[in-house]
This record gives C-alpha cells, structure tokens and sequence, in this order.
C-alpha cells in the first residue's frame, strides 16, 4: 500500500508541472491547423434529393458566410463595431472563401472605428496577401479602404500620397470621389506636411499644393484667388484639378460680392480684458492693412460703456454691419445665444454645451481643439491610454474636465487622474500615484513585515500606460519630466496644450529637462506670419490673441463660404480652420516638442511604438 502512494506522488506533481506550464503537445506527427467536427447527416439528409441545399455542402457553407459578412456589414453601418468584429473574427476571417478579402477590409475599418491601429494595418496587410488582392479592382479597393482608415486616424499626409497613388490607377468615371477627398487631405496639411510633401516633385502633387497655396494666401482677395486659379488652369490644362474645379473655388465663382463692406467690433475695452481685446484688435487691424485690395469700414464698439450686452449689439445694429465680430466674454456670448441677431454674429468665445442659433457662430481659443489633435495624433500609432496631470491652478482643472471629456468620446482610457500643489512633495506623490509606484512601495513595506527583513527592490513604472496628458506651464513641466524619467517612465511622452507653451525657455532650463514634452501650438507662433510681423510682443498668450484677431478678419471676408461648403478648409495664423454643425469654428494646431532647445515639428512614430493590443488576434 505504501508503494503505490509514493508511485502517485510522483505523478501528480508532474501532472501539476506540466498544467504550470501550459499545453503540451507529445505528439510528434503532424497536426492540421483546423480541425471541424460535423456530425453525421440525419437520415432524411441522407435520403435528401441533390437539389435540395445541404446543411454541410459547399455551397450553403458559402451563403452562410456571405450572411455573416452581411450581418457585419448592417452591424458596422449602425455603429455596432465590437459585435461586428465579433462576428467576423469567429465565422468569415479564418475561412478561405471568394469573401474573405471583403471581409478583411470590413475588419480593417472596424478595427479602425475601434481605434485599434496595430490591428488596422494588419488586417489590411493579410488581405493584401490574399490571391483576390492581385485583381486591379480589389487592389484599388484596398487602397480605398486604406485612405478612408487614414482619414479616421487624421493621418493626412499619408491620405494625399495614398489618394495620390489610387488617382492613376481608378478607371474613368471613378476618380471624381477621389479626387474630391484628396484635396479635402491637402487643404488638411499644416504648413509642416505641405514643407514635407514639397519634396517629391512630381507634377500631380505640385499641381494640387499650387492651387491650395493660392487659397492659402491671405492678402489675396476671393476675386484674386479666382483669377490666381484661372491663370494656372491656362497654364496646366490637362491637370485633374483644372479639368474637375475643386468644389471651393466653384462656390467662390458663383457668390457675388462675398467680402463685406461694413464690419462691427464689439470688445470690452476696459478693466482686465482690456490688454487682450487689444491684441485682438492689433490681430485684426494688421490682417486688415495686409489686404492688397479694397477694405470694408471698420467700427469699434466698446461693450463696457453699455449697460448690457443687448444695449451694445442694438448699437452694432445701428451701423447696419455685413458681420460683427465678439463679444469675448462668455457671460456675454450666453445672452446673445438667446437673441434674434438680424446680422450675422461671430463670437470669440464659446459656450460649454452650444447649441446652433441662427446668424451666431463661434471663434475662441479653447483648449479643446488642442485636445482632439493630441489624441488623434497619438492615436495614429495605436496610443489610446492615458492618465492626467495636473497642477490645481482653476484653469488646469478646467482643461483636466475637457481631456477627460474628449477621452470618453475618442474611446481613450483614462488609467489615472492626478493633481499636485507647487511643492517637491506633492510633485513626487502625484507621479508615484500615476505610476502606481506606490502601490510597489507598498507591496515592499508588506514583505518587509512579513519576513522581519529588509528587502532590495526598484520601483519601476507601470506598463499600461502610453502617454500623460499634461496641464501646466513650462517651468513647472520642466520638473515633471525629470521625475518620470526618474521613474522608468522615460519612454512614456508628455503631451499638453498650447498652454504649456507661455514663454520661450530660458538659460536656466536643462534642453533634457523639456524634451520628450509635447504640445500644441498656432502657426502663427511656429512660422513666420506676414500678417503679424508688423507686431511685436514677447508674450505668447499675446500672439494667440494676435492671431485670434487676424483670422476673425479673415472669416468675417469668407464666412460665407463656410455656410455654402461646409467642408471647407481654410490654412490661417490660428491653424487649419473648419466648421461644424454647430456654428462653432474649430483649428488644427501643429504639434510641437522641444530639441536642444529649440521647437521643433513632432512625429507620431517619434514618440509612440506602435505595439499589438489585446484584440489583434481576432
């Protein structure tokens, strides 16, 4: 009895090794790689005439697939995108079939909807590997499927080379809805990418940055640009764009008398908002003297000799305006909302929930623009979580609400949310939390009290995390960095809106201390502006507001142009502007770091490893 207990020891506990250590296979022959068990037909299947489909044929397992393809397709069109992968990944992708390229190009987009890049470029990379892929017509609608990708991502220097590409290869009749995206791409570059693309010199491209640079070029009239096109048209005649007149340049033809003649400025020019509704002003009056042609007449109302709000737009009013640009405070903007405004109204400021009121659109400097840009920017190489933090200051909270807003509609995961006093002590508890290295010094107390000994650990950071949204000046991120770092979290970047970016580093500042650190930032700060060079001013909350002024001359001459085209795009000081349904004006900011010292362009893959998530096999 005893020898047969010491013979099941031993088994067991290799029973027990092997389980530890996962599946083994002993056998050494051969194994198919799938294996499906089918039942034995029924009798009355067997009796079955050949006419009738069976349940285990060729042909119904093809009409089953084409089903759930089908069923993914409905799901993915009504915004049931983990269902539809669902689908897809248990019953179409693994299975040869005359749909399986279809059905990885739905997964692709899927995948793309789900914010999952490394996944994306997968699945568009398998299909690619697929004998379907070879047909001309299924290579043009991969590199569709591709674009349209790209376009989630924001990616749009990669969109222009891909639709670049798709235009030589679409039959005729099919290239319009190409060529209509890619200048929609090309009116999205930043002064940045379009520096970037200039360098491959071919003719198509050149050809399509000339004409947006003419669209580009503020001290150009509408009538101006019209004729600055029609010039090239003569010169380039069988070009795409001259041949298919992009859809900006033909509403501009159709609309007489676009820029106004009579525009209304209603700011307080007194009490704290005095300096920088004189920024605005400076803004607005240099893009003003910057027109090579006939100007409108300018007046400016002060809102702060009126009783209220209303008493001040009955004195816009009054001088019968084209457009009225302000007022900025938000108080302000809330009451005008509520208004009949018979002349059409920008804003420059908005509200926290807007809603679209007729002749009032909006124009302001909020940190939410910033905000939309830094997720799609990490999003490009499959960054989708972050923790926040931030100093106490009320404007940092401010903006921590508005991340933490962006990153529940963009599908970002917030892993921690953490705020600091201006002290060393509270900088350091903060990261620890964020990092959860806290929870390892606890972890360590916790076997030191355990075994009555002294235990030799590093905390290390944690590993779910692939950016920290930052709220803070400059030099309190010059303290933030250096503790990340501190931490293993060296290759965790930093990214923040322009607000971090308030003045320019001083001697003082270590180049190490900032790098790694990026931000958003104006064109008009980031470039030489021709608008603004006339003013000057070390304050870089100023040249905002410079900008801010510059660019509402701008729309109060092509706000119009918004409402006929809602898809336009406009390159000015602030960024690449567009509008929404909303009425609300929104900028596409550059992103920026800093290199020994000096600001720089940033890329994503600079910053971001793109790494496979957990959805990657499905």
């Amino acid at each position: 009895m005893c020898l047969i207990n010491y013979r099941i020891i031993p088994l067991t506990l290799c029973t027990f090794l092997l389980s530890a250590c996962g599946p083994v296979n002993l056998n050494t022959q051969p194994q198919p790689t799938q294996v499906q068990l089918i039942e034995k037909p029924s009798v009355e299947e067997q009796e079955a005439p050949e006419s009738i489909y069976h349940p285990f044929s060729p042909s119904h397992r093809s009409q089953t697939l084409q089903d759930s393809l089908s069923s993914a397709q409905a799901l993915y069109d009504q915004g049931e995108y983990q269902q539809a992968r669902e689908v897809l990944g248990t019953s179409v992708l693994r299975i040869s079939s005359n749909i399986q390229f279809d059905a990885y190009l739905l997964a692709a987009l899927i995948s793309s909807k789900l914010d999952d890049s490394f996944q994306t470029s997968r699945l568009l990379a398998q299909a690619n590997l697929l004998p379907a892929a070879l047909h001309p017509d299924n290579q043009n609608t991969l590199q569709e499927t591709k674009a349209q990708t790209l376009e989630h991502y924001g990616n749009w220097l990669s969109v222009v080379n891909v639709r670049l590409a798709l235009a030589n290869t679409l039959p005729l009749g099919e290239e319009s809805d190409n060529h209509a995206k890619l200048w929609q791409a090309v009116q999205n570059l930043t002064q940045n990418e379009i520096d970037a693309l200039s360098e491959n010199q071919t003719q198509p491209l050149m050809g399509w940055l000339t004409i947006s640079n003419i669209l580009r070029n503020q001290s150009l009239s509408i009538e101006q640009q019209l004729n600055a096109y029609r010039q090239w048209q003569v010169t380039n005649p069988r070009h795409t764009a001259a041949l298919l007149p992009p859809q900006d340049f033909q509403i501009m033809a159709s609309v007489k008398n676009m820029a106004p003649n009579n525009i209304v400025i209603m700011l307080p020019m007194k009490g704290n908002l005095e300096r920088a509704s004189q920024a605005i002003i400076d803004g607005f009056l240099s893009a003003y003297y910057n027109q090579q042609h006939a100007r409108p007449q300018i007046s400016v109302i002060n809102t702060d000799d009126y009783a209220s709000i209303e008493e001040a737009l009955n004195a816009a009013n009054l001088k019968e305006p084209d457009v009225i640009i302000g007022p900025l405070q938000k108080s302000n903007v809330a009451r005008l909302s509520r208004l009949e405004l018979p002349y059409p109204v920008i804003a420059l400021n908005q509200l926290d929930i807007n809603q679209q009121a007729n002749n009032l659109y909006h124009f302001s400097l909020s940190a939410e623009d910033d905000i939309h840009e830094l997720i799609s920017f990490a999003k490009q190489e499959g960054a989708t979580k972050a923790a926040i933090l931030t100093t106490k200051d009320t404007w940092a909270l401010k903006q921590s609400d508005e991340f933490r807003a962006a990153a529940e509609q963009e599908n970002i995961t917030i892993t921690s949310n953490q705020t600091y006093s201006n002290t060393p002590k509270s900088r350091q508890n903060a990261i620890q939390k964020l990092l959860l290295v806290d929870e390892s010094h606890n972890r360590k107390r916790l076997i030191e009290n355990w075994t009555g000994s002294k235990v030799e650990s590093i905390a290390r950071s944690r590993k779910d995390l692939d950016y920290v949204y930052y709220v803070g000046k400059l030099n309190d991120a010059k303290q933030i960095r250096p503790l990340l770092d501190f931490y293993f979290a060296d290759k965790i970047p930093m990214l923040a809106s322009s607000t971090l970016n308030d003045t320019s580093p001083d001697k003082s500042i270590k180049s190490e201390d900032i790098e790694r650190i990026l931000f958003t930032e104006m064109p008009a700060l980031t470039q030489r502006s021709n608008v603004l060079t006339s003013l000057n001013t070390s304050s870089n909350i100023l040249k905002r507001l410079q900008a801010l002024g510059a660019d509402s001359y701008l729309l109060a001459n092509r706000y119009q142009l918004f409402t006929l085209l809602p898809s336009t795009k406009i390159s000015a000081n602030t960024g690449i502007i567009t509008i929404d349904n909303s009425g609300i004006f929104h900028k596409r900011p550059e992103i920026m770091t800093y290199r020994k010292g000096r600001l720089v362009n940033a890329t994503s893959n600079q910053f971001f490893q793109q790494k496979e998530t957990e959805n990657s096999e499905k």
